[in-house]
């Protein structure tokens, strides 16, 4: 995968190194426009991407759909249900009151209760068929983040489950750090304290590192999510004073720009713009306020609105500059457009050469994503974070493979022979103001596409694994899942049967036929047309084409199959799908044919095909 590097705005440099980065600026300045970032898998000839992929699976709530224990019955439906998914990953998260209970001086545990023998019992059949987990805590109580007793607690935790059999793989502490709002609000040196002491009380617990390794940040990485721009963007954090930022452009013969800018609040004026003629004398540049743009994303669940920028006519000047000054809000650039009559040159800020290269100074733990830094730190066995696609809010599906392909270019580089995990995937919810989420699209028929969508532009991009969420629902009025958790709501009923949604039926093809050790490849694709092949362990093939247009579409394949035979699946929105007695999907024909030279494949509009030599 292509390499990228990360910017992040940082206080004004003193005037000799501003100069400095302007004549840098100049020398690798937006002379040329930027070419869309290739696919990872288009890094070598062959479509091969570079991953070692463990595969796709979910988050399991792991109690019981009805009373406190699985009962028989509950019991082998999940089992039988994931059984059939064969997934590659799960995650299973413990609440804190299930086995401990105290304060930072001490408290007493409890690996008796039945919330706790219930999560280990589905740890442990996860354990026992292979199947890698990933554990942590929802949250810590009453407990003081950077405590070393709570790093103890989770220690004590991890060294039970491992003596009984049930050791997770990777063990991300507390669930999405980064976004925990309050007197709970954490700093990234927060998380580098407590990991610190995680890794400490791992040792002093006697834990096995190399069945359960320390893993994480487990962020939420939003700011990825919401967008255009590298990882992390180009962001100038708050700050009360002493805290301008600048980024500076060459503008030759350009005379308009539009700017795209994100900002945590409704009322910002931290940013203006100016012009230059020689790099060194700057005089402001009169350009309209912007009305702003509530979003639906950004760091905590929200809070973020987009401003665009635009001014025309720009007259005498070879340089542009954007500048944020001091503000106790934080902004993040997403673009910026170059124009003239002739000439129209896009940057997304995903390429340093364009912008002022001075100010990359090449370390990755300065104001950068935790999910990088983290990655960086040398404490982690893997590096793993959640991201949700922005789709049900208006973004284009096909916007995550280039995001997500530079970010993961980017966590390997921190952290190379690492796995890279998203512990939590799937369509970002609107969220009300008293927290709750609505997960009525979980629900409806297109699903099964974004999904798959998803699922496909997440292993094209590199990715090792990805835990979608939720298998069936975290609470009575959660109904985010595959299927629900139980009928103890009698108001929703429908929203809570354990009837298979939509989506089990592709996202079950393609946990069950996109295995641990395949091969991920990524062939070209069609506008609005989603593809991927994997080399099976077994020596076997699996393709899935994701058709996100109105009309049906020609996909041609050239992978060196040789002569195969392949079972064939198809969902297509609306449509009821071919399933057995149980709800798993059934083939609808098979296909023997050889991609070697080049075969042609069709996908129906609005449909997801799966071919796959494996039963």
């Amino acid at each position: 995968m292509r390499s990228r590097s990360l910017l992040r705005f940082r206080p004004a440099l003193p005037a000799g190194r501003a100069l400095c980065a302007a004549l840098l600026s100049i020398a690798a300045a937006l002379g040329i426009g930027l070419a869309a970032p290739a696919p990872s898998g288009a890094a070598t000839a062959d479509d091969v991407v570079s991953s070692h992929w463990i595969g796709l699976g979910y988050n399991q709530n792991p109690q019981p759909p009805n009373g406190t224990t699985w009962n028989t019955a509950d019991w082998n439906q999940m089992v039988s249900r994931t059984d059939y998914m064969k997934p590659g990953l799960v995650r299973v998260m413990f609440n804190l009151p299930w086995f401990w209970s105290g304060t930072d001086a001490g408290g007493s545990y409890d690996f008796t209760t039945a919330a706790y023998q219930s999560a280990e019992k589905v740890i442990k059949h996860y354990v026992d068929e292979g199947v890698p987990v990933v554990s942590g805590l929802f949250g810590i109580g009453d407990l003081t983040y950077t405590a070393t007793n709570t790093a103890t607690v989770q220690a004590t935790l991890v060294k039970h489950l491992q003596a009984d059999a049930a050791a997770p793989t990777y063990w991300v502490g507390v669930n999405e750090p980064n976004v925990a709002t309050g007197p709970k609000s954490y700093s990234y040196a927060d998380w580098n304290i407590a990991t610190t002491n995680l890794a400490s009380a791992f040792a002093t617990a006697g834990v096995d590192t190399a069945r359960t390794a320390i893993s994480g940040a487990d962020t939420a990485e939003a700011g990825i999510s919401s967008y255009g721009g590298d990882l992390g963007h180009q962001t100038a954090p708050r700050c009360n004073s002493g805290c301008n930022s600048g980024l500076v452009w060459k503008l030759a013969s350009l005379n308009t720009f539009t700017a795209q800018i994100y900002a945590a609040g409704a009322t910002d004026t931290a940013v203006t713009f100016q012009t230059s003629s020689d790099g060194t004398t700057w005089k402001n540049l009169a350009v309209t306020a912007p009305t702003p743009v509530a979003m639906v994303t950004g760091k905590n669940g929200g809070g973020m609105w987009s401003y665009t920028y635009t001014a025309s006519g720009i007259t005498g000047a070879k340089y542009l500059r954007l500048s944020v000054a001091s503000s106790t809000i934080e902004h993040t650039v997403g673009s910026m457009h170059l124009a003239n009559n002739s000439t129209s040159i896009d940057d997304p800020l995903d390429d340093l050469t364009q912008t002022q290269t001075g100010l990359n100074t090449g370390t990755w733990n300065d104001n950068g994503s935790w999910w990088l830094r983290s990655a960086q730190s040398g404490l982690l066995g893997a590096g793993e974070a959640h991201f949700y696609s922005q789709e049900l809010y208006g973004a284009a599906p096909e916007y995550v493979e280039p995001v997500m392909s530079r970010a993961v270019s980017q966590i390997r580089t921190a952290a190379p022979g690492r796995p890279v995990l998203l512990g939590e995937t799937g369509m970002k919810a609107a969220q009300y103001p008293d927290g709750s989420k609505d997960y009525r699209f979980a629900l409806d028929t297109t699903q099964p596409l974004r999904m798959a969508d998803l699922a496909v532009q997440e292993a094209r991009s590199g990715v090792d694994g990805a835990a979608a969420w939720c298998l069936d629902g975290y609470a009575s009025t959660t109904f985010c899942g595959m299927w629900g958790r139980g009928t103890d709501d009698p108001g929703t009923v429908s929203a809570h049967s354990t009837a298979l949604r939509p989506w089990f039926y592709t996202w079950s093809l393609l946990t069950r036929y996109l295995p641990t050790g395949s091969i991920i490849h990524a062939p070209a694709e069609p506008t609005g047309v989603r593809v991927l092949a994997a080399r099976l362990p077994s020596g076997g093939w699996t393709f899935v084409l994701v058709n996100r247009t109105s009309v049906a579409q020609t996909v041609r394949l050239s992978e060196p199959t040789g002569s195969i035979t392949l079972n064939k699946y198809v969902y297509t929105d609306g449509v009821t799908p071919t399933t057995d007695a149980n709800g798993f999907p059934t083939k609808v024909g098979t296909l023997t044919a050889n991609f070697t030279g080049g075969h042609a494949l069709t996908v129906g509009a609005d449909s997801v095909q799966v071919f796959t030599t494996a039963s």
